[in-house]
Order: C-alpha cells, then structure tokens, then sequence
C-alpha cells in the first residue's frame, strides 16, 4: 500500500464513529530510504482502544514508524480541534501546515471532531516519539512519529486510546482521563495528601517563590572550554549580608510568608563549575555568612532552599572527568549550551546520582537549607540516552535516575522543585519553575490558535506550578501576565536578578527586580508584596484539582476547580457580565 492509498483509507475510516476496534496504520521507514506501510490491530477493552507493537515484531533498519490511527482526521473547515501536551490547541481553519512537537512533556494527545473524540495515552516508548498534526489540502491527521535510528527498539510501543463522551468530550475531560490514569496507577499522589507528611510542601503551598540571584560569570562565556586561569571573573549581585536586608524589607513591608530560593551562592556562582557545587563562593561572603543568613530567614518565620544542579558539566570544573558525561551512538561527549562555566556537558543521569547527588544533597542540607529544594534542569528536557558501555542508559532507564536523584533531595530537605514540567516525576516532584517557556511574549505558530491549560488540568492539586516564564514578576508586567497566572492556577514566582544574559535573550522577560541600591531593594520588594497579599486570597485552591477551563466569550475564561470555586478572568476592555455580578476589564472574578 502506498502513502496516497494509505491516506485515503485513514480519512474513509475516520468518518466512522469511535466505536468498534480497528486497524492503525504504521507508516514505516527505514534507514535505506524504503517505506511500508502495515495495519496494526487495537483490542478493545471498554472504552480504550488498546495497541501493543511488540518490540520482536518491529523489523530491522527502522528509520522511524509513524502511527497513524482511522480517527485522529478532520477536514477544514469542521467543528473540533487538536490538542498537544504542551497546551497548544488548533482548529481545522487551514488547508496546509504542520506543528511538530519534538519533546512531549505529557505522553498524550488528543482529538475532537463531530465523530468523536478521544484522548491518546502513550504507554510504551513514550520519551521516544515526535508529535505531528499536519493539513495537506484541507486533510489534518494527528499522529505520533516514533524514531529509531536503525536501532531495536528500547521496549514495546504502546498507545491506549480512550473514547471520550458526554461532559468529557473535550480537552477538560482529555486531561481529566489522564489524571485518573495517573491517579489510579500510584504515579503521583495529590498535593493535599503530601502535604499531611510534609511541613515543609505545606509551608511552599501557601507561599510565593522568590529566587535571589546572587552571582555569575558572564552568559554566554567568551571562553568555551575554561580553566581556573582563563575563566572570566564572577559578578557579585547580591551577597549573603544583602539577602538577609531584602529579608528585613520583607518583614517591614508585612510579607509574613515567602520561600527563598538562592541562586549563585555556589563556588564561582550561577553554572560556575558544575558539578562541583562546593565551597560556598567567598565572594559572597563565604559559608560563615550563609549559615548566618539561613538562621536568620529561618527566625524570621521564612523557608530558605537553593539552586542546585545535577544535569550539567564544565571542564574547569575541579571535579572534571569525562567519565561521568553522556555519550553519543558514535561515541563524542554529549554537549548543550554555552552558559557561564564554558561549554555545557551533559551529565549521565545514572553518574549523577551514583557520583555526586546523594554526598552533595546532604552537604547542602547541612548548611541549614530546609524546603522544596530546586534541582536545575531535570524535568525541563527530554530524558536522554547514554552509549556510554560503561554506564549506557536507554530514555527510561534515564528517568529512573532522575527519579532517584528528585527521590533523594525530596527525602532530604521536605520537597523538590525543578525547572520544567516533564511528568515521568510526577511522584516527586513538587513544583515547576515555568510550564511552558514561552507563550505570552510571541503568538503561536500558524496551526495552533492558543494555549489551553492541559497541563494543569491534570496536575493541579498534584504538582505546583508556574505557568510560563513570562509571568515571572508578573507585578512589574502589564495585566496579560497576571490574569495568565490567574487563569492557569499558578503559584506566584518572584526574581530578584532574573535577567543576566550578555547576549539580551532574556527568556523571564525584560522587566527586572534589582537591589543594587536601598531605593531599588525596596521597590523590588514592594512588587513581590504586591504579589503576595494577591496569592493570598487565591492560595487554598492550591490543593484543589483544576477540573474544566472553557470560553465563555471572545477574551473570557473560566477556570473550575474540584470543590466548585471558579476563577473568570476578562482580557477584554469591557465588563463581562456573570449573573448578578460582572468580570472587570482587564481582571478577574473569584466566584465561590
């Protein structure tokens, strides 16, 4: 069978409702440039469509195997929409375009049209797929693409479908499915529960993020591979004796109720030398000044943690050894970015944890820090795989580590937070520095309409959350960036020195809270004040799962959360009116 005819018959299939089970078509090709297309049967279990491809049956030399089922078409022009994991949401208005999703912080996708709608979770190899929705001539198709390489697969492909109906018939109800999913295999627990056995999660819940860069080298470094002669000198922002005067213009200004995150406070700052984390930097004012500091906020009433890393590696690192650093299939060192300590290594997840994770933890915690402790990186990338003979790790296995490494700090310190949104540590992990990273500073690509709250939808009441990089100092933004945070259930995050890239590319936004001087520390701490008496009035639904985000109207959304409260937010410039009450322009309305 060809691609045309393959095409064909995928749209015929998809004008039938999702009823009984039926064939997918797994659109193969291989490393030689040929292609074949195989139908794969489901099983019908209730209302899930069941696929397992086991790995014996895969051939040899697949390239990658595209897996596209009869009823995840549309056609322009019809009711319904696409939904990707990472919230983006598209109509069928196009005739052409495509919007690939390469790294799936979800392993779901979902699909609504007038025959129907579902909610794919991806179950076996679900760290190794590219998300496709594609129109050619007015035919849209939503499909996973799994990659190979000419490789055996790591396992079994498996996607379960679930047929959606009724009040679940929407994205809502997509993620809804998937919390239960998750709920109901024991991946996570919710937030509520964690919070009886942790003083520490309970103590974040109700309290804002404020992250206190303190120091760096210049980003991007000017020398990529440094050593301690060449290595460009540190900026020192903030000191330990500065921190501990934001922390008394805190209490001045009645902020009662903040987690102080420190970043920097490690030897030679911000990705100095990692994976060397320790001594404390002298600059700063040495260990002496920190432990004093931490006993300070500590008898002050607040909660004080810092940044950490266990995902990256410099050479001018004292602890350098190539060892520890993934390798590629044909055996190079993996590298990333270039940030402050040179070029970026990739740390083998399994190293990290046998080498540096649990000594550093608990050298940390041995300063005095207690609280959801902020490990950089780990949940913002996709898991990656090591050719490393020594230590090789396929993607999951790479998750196991990381895993062990959120396990260990969370055993530690009370809690973990880490970078991004990834859910294979929906059981650790506590709070997401920013779910998506961008999103309010540039529209969406041509396919996508908007971003709709999918992730939180599943993980409210689970995992704390920031939405976007955007909305961090929201009180120094205009109103989209509040009424975002509003919209999106986010725990408000606060950042003292949020911009320092020498190249401008400010990903939190332009906007700064700065304390260089007294005028500006207290100004700073007047805008996360402001934030704080805000999230105050909203902080109890922290606990409470986010169950439907729909239009009202043009610009008017609501927000239900599972013990009925709602939060209706405007982006309009009139009142909307809401029963005997209204929603102001440019605001929102608790109703209760």
């Amino acid at each position: 069978m060809n691609r045309t005819t393959g095409f064909a018959i995928l749209l015929a299939l998809g004008a039938a409702l999702l009823t009984p089970a039926a064939d997918v078509e797994a659109l193969i090709t291989f490393t030689n440039g040929t292609t074949e297309t195989r139908p794969l049967p489901m099983a019908e279990d209730g209302p899930v469509l069941r696929l397992r491809w086991p790995r014996a049956d895969v051939p040899a030399g697949v390239r990658h195997v595209e897996i596209r089922a009869p009823f995840a078409t549309a056609t322009a022009g019809e009711a319904g929409y696409f939904v990707m994991p990472n919230g983006y949401l598209g109509t069928f208005r196009l005739q052409e375009g495509e919007q690939a999703l390469g790294a799936s912080c979800m392993p779901i996708f979902g699909m609504k049209t007038p025959r129907g709608t579902f909610v794919a979770i991806v179950t076996g190899l679900p760290h190794e797929y590219t998300l496709v929705a594609r129109a050619r001539k007015g035919a849209y198709l939503l499909f996973p693409r799994f990659a190979f390489n000419g490789r055996a697969p790591n396992g079994d492909l498996a996607i379960d479908f679930h047929r959606l109906s009724g009040d679940d018939a929407d994205y809502s109800g997509m993620a809804r499915a998937y919390r239960a999913h998750q709920l109901g295999r024991g991946a996570c627990i919710p937030l509520r529960e964690r919070m009886k056995t942790s003083p520490e999660l309970a103590y974040a819940a109700g309290a804002v993020e404020v992250r206190i860069r303190q120091g760096w080298k210049p980003a991007p470094s000017p020398v990529l591979e440094q050593t301690p002669e060449t290595e460009p000198p540190m900026k020192v922002a903030v000191t330990f004796d500065r921190v501990g005067r934001i922390l008394d213009e805190f209490k001045r200004q009645g902020i009662d109720r903040a987690q102080v995150c420190l970043v920097g406070w490690n030897r030679k700052g911000h990705d100095g030398r990692y994976p060397q984390i320790l001594p404390v930097e002298e600059a700063l004012g040495g260990e002496a000044r920190l432990r004093a500091l931490i006993g300070k906020a500590q008898a002050m009433g607040y909660q004080i943690v810092c940044h950490n890393n266990h995902s990256d590696a410099y050479r001018v690192s004292e602890a350098w050894d190539e060892e520890y650093v993934i390798r590629n299939p044909d055996g190079s060192l993996s590298t990333n970015a270039v940030w402050s300590g040179g070029r970026m290594y990739n740390l083998c997840p399994r190293r990290a944890a046998e080498r540096f994770a649990p000594k550093d933890l608990r050298a940390i915690a041995d300063l005095g820090f207690r609280g959801v402790h902020y490990i950089d990186v780990l949940t913002i990338v996709k898991p990656r795989a090591c050719f490393d003979p020594r230590h090789p790790l396929t993607p999951d296995e790479s998750v196991a580590w990381i895993d062990r490494i959120m396990g260990e700090a969370k055993a530690v310190f009370g809690g973990v937070a880490s970078e991004g949104p990834w859910d294979f540590c929906c059981g650790n992990l506590d709070y997401a520095l920013y779910v998506s990273f961008g999103g309010l500073s540039k529209p969406p690509p041509p396919l996508v309409d908007r971003i709709v709250p999918i992730w939180q939808l599943v993980y409210h009441g689970i995992i704390m959350s920031n939405p976007f990089a955007d909305t961090t100092n929201y009180t120094i933004k205009d109103d989209t960036a509040r009424l975002k945070l509003v919209e999106f259930g986010g725990r408000p995050m606060f950042y003292f020195h949020s911009k320092f890239l020498e190249d401008n590319k400010q990903w939190m936004g332009a906007e700064d809270l700065t304390c260089e001087t007294d005028e500006a520390l207290a100004a700073g701490v007047a805008k996360v004040a402001e934030g704080s008496r805000e999230f105050a009035r909203l902080a109890r639904l922290q606990t409470e799962f986010m169950d439907r985000h729909e239009a009202l109207a043009p610009g008017v959304f609501r927000t239900t959360y599972s013990a009925g409260s709602a939060l209706v937010v405007n982006y309009g410039a009139v009142p909307f009116p809401l029963g005997v009450q209204s929603v102001p322009p440019r605001g929102y309305l608790l109703v209760r």
